[in-house]
């Protein structure tokens, strides 16, 4: 009986004993953060702010590029209300997605765009579509509002406020990026405001409707002009897309991006 005793006791030493080595393997193999997942950042700014109107025809283009006697828009402030940033590629031909929530108050102007992070996989990713998501009107949140000044040739200033309150979806086109785990890629939506009153002329705007001294354009103001503006908007996107480098020994082999040209969408 005395040894039947001591024998239990020793199986029961050696469970605990193999039972104590399987814990500890299971915790050096264990939750460290992964080498094959980067950071991806989306964000939202709008460029070439200042506009040259042409008088009877043709497109707007940058105000620097013109005579200071020409009709200019100058826009001064511009705030988007983003659903949501999506980024669609194929990474070894395998279709891949990642989604961002956005604001309700993205400033489009700010020195420093707001930036909406993601985690995404390292590795080579092609054909890829970024997608800017703006919302449905709510409450007194406008999915793309515009405000500055309208200049007629002859030195009159008149405010404008341009109102995109539809919803809509913007996007670019990328050739390839490369990512790797040393790397945070941040990819940046442009609104290239020069082209958003193409179609739309100096004599246009003259011969705009004030309400209370503004030159409003919506849905139910200004609406030839605010049909006009929102047929341009899902075409003025482009992007601009940067890796920023961290882990390295002085040097940044391994990493990089190839980015393609600014592309509207439909």
């Amino acid at each position: 009986m005395v040894h039947s005793k001591t024998y239990t006791a020793k199986l029961a030493i050696v469970a605990l004993a193999v039972a104590t080595g399987l814990l500890s393997c299971k915790k050096d193999n264990g939750v460290g953060p992964s080498s094959s997942v980067a950071k991806i950042s989306f964000g939202l700014k709008a460029d070439n702010a200042s506009i040259a109107l042409a008088s009877t025809g043709g497109l707007a283009v940058n105000s620097t590029s013109v005579n200071a006697a020409a009709s200019l828009i100058n826009w001064t402030e511009g705030t988007a209300n983003v659903n949501k940033f999506q980024f669609e590629a194929k990474k070894a031909g395998i279709k891949t997605e990642i989604e961002v929530s956005g604001s309700n108050s993205i400033n489009l102007f700010a020195v420093s765009p707001l930036l909406f992070p993601a985690k995404i996989d390292t590795g080579t990713y092609s054909e890829i579509e970024i997608r800017l998501a703006l919302a449905a009107p709510i409450n007194n949140n406008i999915p793309l509002q515009l405000k500055g000044t309208f200049t007629k040739a002859d030195g009159t200033v008149i405010p404008v406020e341009l109102n995109v309150n539809e919803a809509m979806v913007l996007k670019t086109e990328v050739k390839n990026v490369v990512i790797d785990a040393t790397t945070d890629l941040k990819t940046t939506f442009t609104l290239h405001l020069n082209k958003i009153f193409s179609g739309i002329t100096a004599a246009d705007l003259s011969s705009a409707i004030l309400t209370s001294g503004v030159i409003v354009i919506s849905s139910t103001s200004n609406t030839m002009l605010f049909n006009k503006a929102k047929a341009n908007v899902v075409s003025i996107g482009g992007h601009e897309i940067e890796g920023e480098h961290h882990g390295h020994n002085g040097s940044d082999d391994g990493g990089g991006h190839e980015s393609g040209d600014d592309h509207g969408g439909d």
